[in-house]
């Protein structure tokens, strides 16, 4: 026993142990260096937003910011000015709270000043949610309402963009865009206004058409295109409105047209 303790007291074991703590030490130090010198460990800067900013513009406005940026992507958004940047990632730090190294490359995707067009297939009559693949999986974006209707819920009844109906055929649209998607969420029961249409335009029966539960079905005698379609004149529609008719909401209205060329856009019938 005491043979191990006039060991562990030794000046060979002492100089030992001191000279794995000096290395061990060194190790440490070395190793901190080594990080804040490569990584800037400990260090950090605000990301600032580049929301907006035009592409041309990123470099000076990244020129003082020790950091970098990358164009991954272009966006068509309605309303967004052309050619500046619509998304950024990481975040700004005014808006997350965090911040990074310096050095640091941030993601951006940018408004193109000529957007890339893409094929909207039509997708009438499916389901809410193969509609929204299809149309998602080339680039478009998807809003939903929901009208009553006679088919059973959950079918796609009529596409819009810009507040339009989009052509059976399909039509090409930029990429990026946003498509309203009218759903069909079946028979509810409920009674609904059936104004009468018979003397105005397609166009002019829509907006009719547009603050009641009812779903249209049109018939016209000699349109060729979708425009013509939308100037068309009503003559005759199933079944018959009023001011004091009703019907169950959800009911399917079938409107007959000619097109007879430029109609002035219709006439209001002062009854409705």
């Amino acid at each position: 026993m005491k043979k191990y303790l006039r060991f562990f007291i030794s000046k060979q074991f002492l100089l030992n142990l001191l000279a794995i703590f000096v290395v061990w030490f060194a190790i440490i130090r070395i190793d901190m260096w080594y990080l804040k010198s490569t990584t800037d460990f400990g260090e950090s800067i605000e990301v600032p937003s580049f929301y907006k900013i035009h592409m041309d513009d990123l470099d000076v406005f990244v020129k003082d910011k020790e950091l970098d940026y990358e164009i991954v992507d272009s966006v068509y958004m309605d309303g967004w000015p052309k050619g500046t940047v619509c998304w950024q990632y990481p975040k700004p730090t005014d808006s997350t709270g965090m911040s990074i190294k310096s050095g640091r490359t941030i993601q951006l995707s940018v408004v193109p000043e000529s957007p890339q067009m893409v094929w909207m297939t039509c997708v009438k009559g499916q389901s809410k949610r193969m509609g929204e693949t299809i149309l998602q999986s080339v680039g478009i974006r998807t809003k939903v309402s929901y009208k009553p209707s006679p088919i059973g819920p959950g079918y796609i009844m009529e596409h819009n963009f810009n507040g339009k109906a989009v052509d059976t055929a399909g039509m090409f649209i930029p990429k990026g865009s946003r498509v309203e998607l009218v759903v069909s969420k079946g028979k509810t029961g409920e009674a609904t206004p059936l104004p009468s249409v018979v003397g105005l335009t397609i166009k002019d029966a829509r907006q009719r058409f547009s603050s009641v539960s009812v779903s249209i079905h049109i018939e016209c005698e000699n349109c060729k295109t979708q425009e013509e379609i939308e100037n068309s004149m009503i003559t005759r529609q199933n079944p018959n409105g009023g001011p004091n008719v009703q019907v169950a909401a959800g009911t399917s209205v079938t409107l007959w047209s000619r097109f007879e060329g430029d109609n002035g856009g219709g006439t209001d019938d002062p009854s409705l």
